[in-house]
């Protein structure tokens, strides 16, 4: 089973946050997401490991986006009740790492294909 079967849920989580930033900034660019998931590759490869993740090299905008990445993820590494009673149960680390990997595979794509804003503009379709 590939990452997109087995975990839509969370890369939807997580771009989610991604989308919800780029409304409230709508200058962002495909390249803000990239370093963002290669910092959340970076974390979790970390926490994985159980080693200590490295500061990051992000501000302003990118941080920001980062932080709202990171709480969605870490709601997932946590598991979690909807109001609804239904459990979500927790992942791993590795997990997280991999739905990382693929996303950032995903921009890379959508911005070939679609320019600075590729992958945004085709997210964004998937997103309420």
């Amino acid at each position: 089973m590939n990452v997109e079967e087995k975990f839509m849920d969370v890369l939807q989580n997580i771009e989610s946050e991604v989308v919800r930033m780029w409304r409230k900034n709508p200058s962002m660019a495909d390249y803000a997401v990239t370093r963002v998931y290669e910092e959340a590759i970076a974390y979790y490869s970390a926490v994985t490991h159980a080693q200590p993740p490295k500061p990051n090299r992000l501000s302003g905008l990118e941080l920001q986006l980062f932080q709202s990445v990171q709480g969605a993820a870490d709601r997932r590494l946590a598991g979690f009740t909807l109001d609804d009673g239904t459990k979500i149960e927790p992942i791993a680390a590795s997990d997280l790492v991999d739905c990382f990997k693929r996303l950032r595979k995903s921009v890379d794509r959508w911005t070939r294909t679609g320019g600075r804003q590729g992958y945004l503009s085709f997210v964004v379709q998937y997103v309420k």
